[in-house]
């Protein structure tokens, strides 16, 4: 074989090598984060949210838990993301014997083979 054909060999091995690694890593235990829309929503009004992953693309069908507004931190609730990763939370409660814990809070994704779990660190107050 003639030299150039060595050398054609070589960089052809280290493309599919680093083809495969760029796969393994946009394919596996990729970070994610969660986004929501507003900070404040009126009683019976909606808000919405994003699962995306660290590439910014949205993560599909997958469960978000969240808090309702209620008693001892309210109750522990599931939505599943639609084919953009987004989600909505519609027909927002207020609670007048809740006081400060009027929000919806803890919105969490707990992750799966593919995609890191994460936690949205703010709330969503209802106002009355």
């Amino acid at each position: 074989m003639e030299r150039k054909s060595y050398y054609l060999i070589i960089i052809l091995v280290a493309f599919v090598i680093c083809m495969g690694v760029f796969l393994y890593q946009f394919n596996n235990d990729v970070p994610t984060f969660i986004i929501i829309n507003e900070t404040e929503v009126h009683e019976n009004g909606s808000f919405s949210g994003m699962l995306t992953d660290a590439y910014g693309f949205g993560v599909a069908n997958q469960t978000i838990t969240f808090h309702k507004p209620g008693h001892k931190m309210g109750t522990i609730v599931d939505v599943v993301t639609d084919e953009k990763g987004q989600f909505t939370i519609e027909k927002a409660q207020y609670l007048s014997d809740a006081g400060k814990d009027n929000y919806y809070g803890n919105f969490t994704f707990a992750g799966n083979g593919k995609y890191q779990g994460c936690t949205y660190e703010g709330n969503v107050t209802v106002v009355h």
